[in-house]
Formats: C-alpha cells, structure tokens, sequence
C-alpha cells in the first residue's frame, strides 16, 4: 500500500536501523513487542539509547513524523510503562 502511493519503504529491525540517521527521516513507524516479563527487546537498546543521549539536540526530530505501536500482554508487571 505504502509504494502504491510513491513512499520510500524500508523494514529493518531496530538494530539494523542506522540510528544515526533518523533525524533525517520524515516519517518512521515503529513496531516493537516485549520480552520476558514485559521488558524491552533487545534489539532495541542501540535506538533507544541514541534517543536519550544527552548531546541529541532537543529538536533534533522535530522534522521527523513518527508512529510508535508497542506489543505486549497487560498481565505484564510492566505493561504500558
């Protein structure tokens, strides 16, 4: 659907995911599930850290639209945190 209306698609797993470069993404959806007892996936470390670095400038995204769908089971301790 999305090539159909001319977007530039890419899937990548977060850690395949050059980081660096998202601040000269304009749109991003990311999926991401849980693990273990609800924690984070651990593909995901490198792209999350990047995002609290102290040195990201704070409106080094603000060009960048985003969609974020997390996946996880509510029975999780830290479901929805």
């Amino acid at each position: 659907e999305a090539k159909a209306r001319a977007f530039k698609v890419k899937v990548k797993s977060m850690d395949d995911f050059p980081v660096t470069e998202l601040p000269d993404e304009h749109l991003l959806i990311s999926v991401a599930s849980t693990t273990g007892q609800g924690d984070a996936p651990d593909n995901m470390r490198s792209f999350w850290s990047f995002l609290l670095r102290r040195s990201l400038p704070p409106d080094s995204l603000s060009s960048t639209h985003f969609a974020v769908f997390g996946m996880g089971d509510s029975s999780y301790a830290k479901y929805n945190l």
